[in-house]
């Protein structure tokens, strides 16, 4: 048993170059590596090292030496927990995972769940039946009950793995469930996804209810998994697309779920899962054939991640995908296995972005550079990390809207347009994620900027709150306008927002998913056959906006009439590209092309002068409304991202795509007055100018290739007598 009693000395641990003293049970040698205290938390299951002393060839069970040596190397990589249960396929027993509590390291649990149904069945009862949950008491010894034999355990995962709607099938119809339908909605619940699928009312009501149907039975498992053991978090982890706009002929087979639908009422963690960047990452059709900007998806998922867990204060953690055959060994390949720093760039992403939590998933990185060069970066995350845990990312100044009525209603998938929201975050230089469930009245849950990204129906009531809110002296910025309500009746209310009498909403149809296998031929996944051939409409911007002249390609432009709004900029025949309309103290920017269709298209193509002018467009637009954003970077091909509060700041910079890795940096209202920016890693200061509440300052690579290049930068205030 991990947790029984032992005789405590005092005794010295060293990370990264520092020691400290910890209570253990029995004198270690000296300059043993030890977990300090108030690290930033990073679980790594016990697994094969590929560099450095430990577990290289040999064979299970270990000798002490090699599982002691193992566990050295992983601390000295700036790891402090283990990683272990159903999702650790690594070598860790009893044994390793005593002495890796012995050395300050926590452990963290997963399981495959105690909820007893799955992603296509209902569970065997109701889950608002008391059989239920006297069934799920069963399961949880079996699944949980060796966490009870650890002294420091971190984490639980007592839930299925990803969990989403796959099907109606899925669904419950059992009597004591239409009961609670009946009670919720006043009226019986439709007998089947057909009959539902007649009324647009109660098809609403009905795919709400069903999907709820996993929250009623996860808050009792939280409830029963707390009363078995209060000490480790209970862990969430949730999927990166079928529950957050991608669930449309996907795994998922209709826009069934979304992670802040579900809320936030039945875990104490919410873990953002590994797909959106290392193998594939569920785009539709063309789009994920030719997956560009590559972090788009990551950086859309992340924010709808952010929403939830800010909102409902949890914490936030991060899977990170490593290079190993105990991942997706059929999307291996040369090109991933020359990307070292994938997992640096991705952990330092995650962080960045708000995760106080990384696990990998699965395994150590089998490459020993990829192994070392995470280590360097988890190296210099703990050199600030309780620093960078003190700080969280802060709330941005701009909102892009989640529409949850159209993605049901619709049944449209609403994952593209990640790239309309990842062109945004790079024009502006912030973005969160707002859920329509959020807008409740004019105050726009504090944002300042909303950006609408191909919306074609909003609930009469938040169309109402948006209209206050720009009354008020709010900024909306949209390139479609919502034509409907939520149950698909006319919504007027936009387009005399907007100062047109007419607008259309066509996109490009995208099908499919491309699945990108390397050792075996890539195919169209979930059997389905090839999807025909894009349909694209283009024209072509021509005229003066904001003083600069443009002249560039974009795809599916929307027709509209205006009425009152104000042309800024038109099309080569004539059609207003930009409508702009002051609305009471506020005002709003109608593009009159879809943003994801143009974007992409200056990826597919390499069309580096529309993109450039797009860019260029949007970040000229995000100017005229005043509003600064917290970090920017002229580069939009490197990310900067903070963390701060009162008395400090982090300043994570990343290039995922610059082929010349340099950006000039402006951060704004900080809160305090700066006295230095020191480089983590290297410990050099970094030359900055401040003027009023901005500070700015130039970044480049320092070393290698520029792609992946990561740097965090510490800034500080002026010192004070």
């Amino acid at each position: 048993m991990v947790n029984r009693f032992f005789k405590l000395v005092s005794i010295g641990y060293c990370l990264a170059g520092s020691c400290f003293s910890v209570q253990a049970q029995d004198a270690l040698p000296p300059g043993t590596p030890g977990v300090k205290p108030g690290s930033f938390p990073v679980s790594v299951q016990f697994t094969r090292v590929p560099s450095g002393k430990g577990w290289r060839d040999e064979e299970l069970p270990l000798t002490d030496q090699v599982m002691q040596e193992t566990i050295h190397n992983i601390i000295l990589h700036g790891c402090t927990h283990i990683a272990a249960g159903d999702f650790s396929r690594g070598g860790a027993n009893e044994k390793v995972l005593q002495y890796a509590q012995k050395l300050g390291m926590k452990i963290d649990w997963t399981s495959n769940g105690v909820q007893l149904f799955k992603r296509n069945d209902p569970p065997q009862y109701s889950v608002y039946s008391p059989e239920y949950l006297a069934a799920v008491k069963k399961q949880i010894e079996p699944v949980l009950g060796n966490v009870k034999k650890l002294a420091h355990p971190n984490t639980i995962f007592p839930f299925m793995d990803e969990p989403f709607h796959a099907d109606t099938t899925a669904f419950d119809y059992r009597p004591i469930t239409a009961n609670e339908f009946q009670k919720e909605f006043g009226y019986p619940m439709p007998l089947s996804y057909a009959a539902a699928k007649k009324d647009p009312k109660k098809h609403l009501d009905f795919i709400n209810f069903q999907s709820g149907t996993f929250v009623a039975a996860w808050k009792k498992i939280y409830r029963e998994v707390k009363a078995f053991d209060p000490r480790p978090k209970v862990v969430m982890t949730h999927d990166s697309h079928n529950t957050m706009g991608g669930g449309v002929e996907s795994d998922s087979k209709y826009a069934i779920d979304d992670i802040f639908h579900w809320g936030g009422a039945f875990a104490d963690m919410f873990l953002y899962d590994i797909y959106p960047y290392t193998m594939f990452d569920y785009r539709y059709g063309e789009y994920g054939k030719f997956p560009k900007p590559r972090i788009s998806q990551m950086h859309y998922t992340m924010a709808q991640m952010r929403n939830l867990t800010t909102t409902y204060h949890k914490s936030l953690g991060f899977w990170l995908g490593t290079y190993n055959e105990g991942w997706f060994r059929r999307y291996m390949n040369a090109e991933m296995e020359k990307q070292y720093w994938g997992e640096r760039e991705l952990a330092y992403t995650a962080i960045a972005n708000g995760a106080d939590f990384i696990i990998t998933g699965i395994n150590i990185p089998q490459d020993a550079r990829h192994w070392d060069d995470f280590g360097k970066g988890m190296r210099a995350i703990q050199k600030v990390g309780a620093g960078i845990l003190a700080a969280s990312k802060p709330k941005s100044r701009a909102c892009f809207l989640f529409p949850r009525s159209q993605y049901v209603q619709l049944n449209e998938e609403y994952f593209n347009v990640g790239l309309t929201y990842e062109l945004c975050l790079r024009a502006f230089g912030e973005m969160d994620i707002i859920h329509e469930e959020q807008i409740v009245d004019e105050n726009m849950n504090g944002y300042d900027i909303l950006v609408l990204g191909d919306v074609k129906m909003l609930p009469a009531a938040v169309a109402k709150n948006i209209e206050k809110f720009v009354q008020k002296g709010g900024i909306v910025i949209a390139d479609c306008v919502p034509q409907m309500d939520a149950y698909m009746q006319p919504l007027p209310v936009m387009r005399k927002l907007f100062g047109v009498s007419s607008a259309s909403t066509d996109r490009v149809l995208q099908q499919g998913q491309w699945n990108p296998f390397s050792m075996l031929p890539a195919i169209w996944a979930h059997g389905r056959k090839p999807p025909p051939p894009a349909v694209k409409t283009f024209a072509k911007a021509s005229g003066n906006a904001f003083g600069q002249q443009y002249d560039f390609t974009l795809v599916s432009p929307r027709n509209c009439k205006v009425s009152d709004g104000k042309i800024v900029l038109k099309s080569s025949t004539g059609q207003p590209l930009l409508i702009q309309k002051q609305n009471g103290k506020g005002s709003t920017y109608l593009l009159g092309f879809c943003l994801q269709d143009s974007y992409f298209q200056t990826w597919m193509k390499g069309d580096l002068k529309s993109r450039a002018q797009l860019y260029s467009l949007m970040h000229n637009i995000f100017g005229n409304t005043k509003v600064n954003a917290r970090a920017y970077s002229s580069n939009p091909d490197m990310e900067v991202a903070l963390r701060a509060n009162e008395k400090e700041a982090f300043a994570f910079v990343i290039n995922h795509e610059a082929p010349n890795a340099i950006t000039d940096v402006t951060l704004s209202d900080l809160g305090f007055d700066v006295g230095e920016i020191m480089d983590v890693e290297w410990g050099r200061p970094v030359a900055f100018t401040k003027k009023d509440n901005q500070i700015k300052f130039t970044v480049m690579a320092v070393e290698g290739t520029p792609t992946g290049v990561t740097r965090l930068l510490k800034i500080t205030p002026v010192k004070t007598r």
